[in-house]
């Protein structure tokens, strides 16, 4: 048994550490969400038409597998400097209608409905549906059924495992994912995901896919439209008036003439970056969380020290 002015001092000591670490952790918090920013939106135009920046391959946690609500990723995608995205749950449409419900309210960005078809051996995107397509129906009739609901129709993640699913169909994609976080996790991915672009002749797409650890618009189209509207993206897209920058070296996909604009001007290439520049401020809160947390450990082993 310890002495009773060991035991206090032990306690106070303790005491101390733990009321440090929440100050840090406090301080951590203020000084994260003071250096916490929103990529700048900007109204592009170029080659006459407007340029939309839009991610249509994304998962909330209603009924689908992801960590963010569907106003959550309506709120994230503004975050992110996005004009558009589809939320496309597996094999439902309902947290798609939550969430341009919100958007709408909120005056944030485009939210189409959609839908991910995730049946071996091909996973299908539909985008601009407006009631949920059967996943157990032949691929040539999931993709009919995208068409008559107006919608259209992209190959997801189409590496070489997807292939056999796609082949009876390559001549009626809308579209087909050129940039998606597979190409940078995994570098030997994104030449399978090339040969099936080159083979499907749809528009270049780039999609995030994702489901809570990625970011949103990590991969994003940059989409051409006449007009800055659900149906306007639609009809650029089955015209192919898409550029996507992806895989490791970051190269153009799309429509040449498009790109050699797109190039000329710089600034999609600039805003595709998929990595935000770190501040100091970010290191200081980096810095306070870490010792918020050590001083709670030391906390909690005084704590039983002077037990």
């Amino acid at each position: 048994m310890r002495p009773p002015s060991l035991l206090r001092r032990f306690r106070l000591r303790a005491a101390t550490a733990g009321q440090a670490g929440i100050w840090l952790l406090v301080a951590a918090i203020t000084v994260g969400t003071l250096s916490d920013r929103p990529r700048p939106r900007q109204e592009i135009s170029l080659g006459g038409y407007r340029v939309l920046a839009a991610d249509f391959h994304t998962h909330s946690s209603t009924w689908s597998d992801g960590s963010l609500t569907p106003w959550g990723l309506a709120l994230d995608a503004r975050y992110q400097g996005l004009d558009a995205i589809a939320i496309t749950g597996h094999r439902q449409t309902q947290d798609a209608r939550w969430g341009r419900w919100f958007s709408e309210r909120i005056g944030g960005p485009i939210v189409l409905i959609g839908e991910e078809l995730p049946e071996i051996p091909q996973h299908v995107i539909a985008v601009g549906i407006h009631s949920t397509v059967d996943s157990a129906l032949p691929v040539r009739e999931q993709i009919a059924e995208i068409h008559r609901q107006g919608g259209v129709a992209i190959a997801a993640h189409p590496g070489e495992f997807f292939w056999k699913g796609f082949e009876p169909v390559m001549d009626q994609l809308d579209g087909t994912e050129i940039c998606h976080p597979y190409t940078f996790e995994y570098p030997d991915v994104h030449p399978e995901i090339e040969e099936f672009a080159r083979r499907a002749d749809a528009a270049a797409i780039g999609s995030s896919d994702t489901h809570g650890p990625g970011r949103l618009g990590m991969c994003r189209t940059f989409v051409f439209v006449r007009d800055a509207t659900a149906e306007g993206i639609l009809e650029a897209i089955r015209a192919k008036r898409t550029v996507v920058y992806g895989g490791p070296a970051m190269k153009a996909y799309g429509d040449p003439e498009l790109i050699r604009i797109a190039e000329a001007d710089g600034r999609l290439r600039q805003m595709a970056n998929i990595d935000y520049p770190v501040s100091v401020l970010d290191r200081l809160s980096q810095i306070l969380g870490i010792g918020g947390f050590a001083m709670l450990v030391a906390r909690r082993r005084e704590f039983y020290r002077a037990k």
